[in-house]
């Protein structure tokens, strides 16, 4: 089972949705595409799923065929494809027609044109490569206290709604077909710590809550108070967003 994690344009927060997705899948390998950032490798992931590096120069490469190896073996794969390697990636995935093998794209996007213009160029890149149902957009740095719903911020997706279900077969009303996640400070931290977002949801609040409450030197429990609410700020975006996309994802992967 293979889940491509992609948009034209960097920045989209490709990296962190790809590193959450393979937390929630078990046994997942993620497998990162990036010979300058390796955001990936510098994260600890053992015991939440395996990290690969993987970069070529073109579709006749041997890391490339090392990669569709990968595609094609047993298993949940996610790839993520780091700015530098986008064209190339995209390029050879076509040439060697391996968009065939993917079993679900999500595509990462901000609010605005820019990131929507971006998006509609990849949707016209792999029309008819892809069959539609497999797209699902993540709309990323959702900002919950300026905006009551995502569609408010991002506007440009959902307001070219007719043109993306016409052109391309992806129906945004269908809210399966998306999903949003918050702008976190818990994600900021957890990529800050070298963690995964999951370590930190995983941590027992009542055991930090029970150490703070004990801790009788005032620098020792100011330092358990911070990891406290770092935590609770993790666990409320797990119910909030996190749980709700990985449950669109999944289902898209069933269906």
């Amino acid at each position: 089972m293979n889940i491509l994690v992609y948009n034209f344009k960097g920045g989209a927060s490709k990296s962190t949705t790809s590193s959450i997705v393979a937390s929630y899948l078990s046994d997942a390998v993620l497998i990162e595409i990036d010979y300058i950032n390796k955001s990936d490798s510098k994260l600890d992931t053992e015991g939440f799923y395996k990290g690969v590096q993987i970069n070529f120069l073109d579709e006749t490469s041997e890391s490339f065929f090392e990669f569709e190896s990968l595609l094609i073996s047993p298993g949940i794969k996610v790839v993520d494809v780091g700015a530098v390697m986008l064209d190339k990636f995209h390029s050879s995935m076509k040439k060697s027609n391996l968009y065939s093998t993917l079993d679900l794209i999500i595509i990462p996007a901000m609010d605005g044109a820019d990131d929507f213009n971006v998006a509609v160029k990849f949707l016209e890149n792999i029309k008819g490569e892809v069959n539609p149902q497999k797209i699902i957009f993540g709309f990323n740095r959702y900002n919950n206290f300026e905006y009551s719903d995502p569609k408010e911020q991002f506007d440009t997706f959902f307001n070219n709604a007719p043109l993306l279900k016409k052109e391309y077969e992806v129906d945004l009303k269908n809210e399966d077909n998306w999903f949003v996640i918050k702008d976190s400070k818990a994600i900021k931290k957890a990529r800050s710590m070298g963690v995964t977002l999951k370590s930190l949801i995983d941590q027992d609040v009542e055991l930090i809550t029970t150490q703070q409450r004990a801790e009788p030197s005032d620098a020792k429990r100011l330092e358990l108070t911070k990891k406290r609410g770092l935590i609770l700020n993790s666990q409320n975006l797990y119910r909030e967003f996190i749980e709700p996309m990985m449950s669109k994802i999944v289902k898209k992967l069933e269906g």
